[in-house]
């Protein structure tokens, strides 16, 4: 997953290589223990914080207008608040495009986006 993304966050694109050093992960889409699937499309390389994020429900990857799977964008729980300073800097991805893998075969399935999506907490 880390590789398909040429290590490069999905959300805010950050990519630190050094050695054998890398600051993204490969987060699952639906929970391993949930899904058993360890494929590229049921997952998607994050920084640690938006891994984290996406993790507690706060951020998630989801369809585009007209519930578009095939141009994901990242959708924002209401819980934010844009007067706090660190939610900003959350806020300011809603509503835009996922940074997708190169190669299509290693795209996020719409099943995973809509378990992601599915289960923002508003």
């Amino acid at each position: 997953v880390r590789r398909a993304y040429d290590y490069s966050c999905a959300m805010c694109g950050v990519r630190f290589v050094v050695d054998d050093v890398i600051l993204v992960d490969a987060a699952h889409l639906i929970p391993f223990a949930e899904s058993h699937d360890d494929s590229p499309s049921n997952g998607m390389a994050l920084c640690k914080n938006h891994h984290w994020l996406m993790d507690r429900h706060l951020i998630a990857p989801g369809p585009s207008r007209g519930n578009d799977y095939s141009a994901p964008i990242w959708l924002i729980s209401p819980l934010l608040d844009d007067r706090l300073e660190a939610h900003r800097a959350c806020l300011e991805y809603k509503g835009r495009r996922v940074i997708l893998p190169r190669e299509e075969r290693h795209y996020p399935s719409p099943r995973a986006l809509a378990w992601r999506a599915n289960r923002l907490w508003t």
